[in-house]
């Protein structure tokens, strides 16, 4: 599902100064004490190379932070332990097909999907659903002139690492992957399926997406996130947003009681709407600046 790969969301951020106003830019959420300065970024995980997203508020926070935390590792190695860990979970077992697992009567979506990813369809046929979905969703993204190594995670990673920052994660590449391979197979076909509808009724959703986070537009994001993940199922929903939100407000409500400054970047998804990350430590009584 697309929401999965590309969920964002900012919040309005504008300088009011007389009549004139700032160019919107993606938000800043920020939570400080005594001896820690924590800034959380939302991101969008592909861009079009042209897109400028940096302002001199992200950069500013990113250049004080000594450490950067991002959901997975971003390095080479990752993407590596990444693609051995889809080759173990994200395929059929031999002699079964996707078609014949989600129901012959679906064909010719999958058909239909695959030329808007500008796929081979039968390249399909092996994976199980939640990797053809996946497959899908990034292949209709480049289509649609997307990058995935301009998103927002690849250019802060390399940033971080040619200045010698510590770069931590919240996840494992196998947790990532599980998170989806391990669901039931009646959520991981709704999955596919809604992804399936997705792809056909709304070709523009990227675009709206990314322009509503240029835009710091909170409740236009949360407006289309929330259906996308919603129509997957209440497993879905609960396997790529609660549980994960719930354990990054645990382990950032944690790094508040040592210390140091940390920049955060997740996918903008995580800290919309109200259970959301910010929400969650807003909840615990933290404060938390930002929209």
């Amino acid at each position: 599902m697309r929401a999965f790969v590309l969920a964002v969301c900012v919040g309005l951020a504008w300088t009011l100064g007389g009549c004139t106003a700032a160019p919107p830019s993606p938000a800043l959420w920020r939570i400080a004490d005594a001896d820690s300065e924590i800034w959380l970024l939302g991101t969008v995980h592909v861009l079009p190379q042209e897109v400028q997203w940096r302002s001199a508020r992200i950069d500013a926070a990113f250049t004080s932070a000594n450490e950067l935390v991002l959901e997975t590792d971003a390095s080479p190695e990752g993407g590596a332990a990444l693609g051995a860990l889809t080759a173990r979970y994200g395929w059929l077992p031999a002699g079964e097909t996707l078609s014949a697992r989600v129901g012959a009567e679906v064909q010719p979506q999958i058909i239909e999907a695959a030329a808007l990813a500008r796929l081979d369809p039968a390249s399909l046929q092996p994976l199980r659903p939640w990797f053809a979905a996946l497959q899908l969703s990034v292949g209709q993204a480049i289509a649609n002139g997307q990058d995935p190594s301009a998103g927002v995670e690849p250019v802060l990673f390399a940033e971080a690492t040619a200045h010698g920052r510590t770069i931590s994660f919240f996840e494992t590449p196998e947790e990532q992957i599980r998170m989806l391979a391990d669901l039931p197979p009646a959520d991981e076909d709704r999955f596919f399926l809604a992804t399936l509808r997705q792809m056909k009724d709304a070709p523009d959703a990227i675009e709206r997406l990314q322009t509503a986070w240029l835009h710091g537009d909170v409740a236009a994001l949360q407006s289309q996130i929330e259906p996308e993940l919603r129509e997957a199922g209440p497993a879905v929903y609960e396997a790529l947003m609660t549980r994960r939100n719930r354990a990054w407000a645990d382990a950032i409500a944690q790094r508040l009681q040592g210390s140091g400054d940390v920049f955060i970047a997740v996918g903008a998804g995580h800290l919309v709407g109200p259970e959301s990350v910010i929400a969650l430590l807003r909840a615990r009584g933290i404060e938390v600046e930002g929209p």
